[in-house]
């Protein structure tokens, strides 16, 4: 027996859901390692990352190509038509799997922008501190040898002179 529309797209949309949860729960481990300072988990993470980004790509197109040859238009509106067409029993719990994935992804974007914050921050220290060792930092400001204030601490590179 064939899959109706809707239970194909409820499939979709369930898949969507596991997989952006997985998502998430890496995200938050990436977090976690990068704290921590652990570039072994950092780099096992980023390469686990990409089949999850992959699969979400997929289903997406999965479930577009669906509301296309179901008739309707792609993304958001065509998705709130397709669940305003069914019955009340089945549109409720196609807005509970909407509303979950909607939930999950969001929360997968604002992990993933604090994860890409934290790797900026790193960088720009690292770069800064690259900088100094190399007698190239001209914005960093201390004091001088005899107290006074600097705004050029290092004048020559300190790789080198060690």
């Amino acid at each position: 027996m064939a899959m109706t529309s809707l239970q194909q797209l409820s499939g979709i949309l369930k898949a969507e859901q596991d997989t952006a949860a997985q998502l998430l729960s890496l995200l938050e481990g990436e977090r976690d390692a990068l704290t921590a300072s652990d570039t072994e988990v950092m780099d096992e993470i980023s390469v686990k990352k990409q089949p999850f980004v992959v699969r979400l790509e997929q289903l997406s197109r999965q479930r577009e190509e669906m509301l296309k040859i179901e008739g309707f238009p792609a993304g958001k509106d065509g998705l709130d038509a397709f669940i305003a067409n069914q019955t009340a029993t089945d549109a409720s719990a196609l807005k509970i799997l909407v509303t979950k994935l909607r939930t999950t992804a969001f929360a997968c974007k604002e992990h993933n922008q604090i994860n890409g914050s934290i790797v900026n921050v790193n960088r720009q220290y690292l770069q800064k501190a690259m900088s100094i060792l190399r007698g190239r930092d001209m914005t960093s400001s201390s004091y001088g040898p005899g107290g006074e204030y600097s705004n050029q601490v290092v004048q020559q590179p300190l790789i080198g002179r060690v």
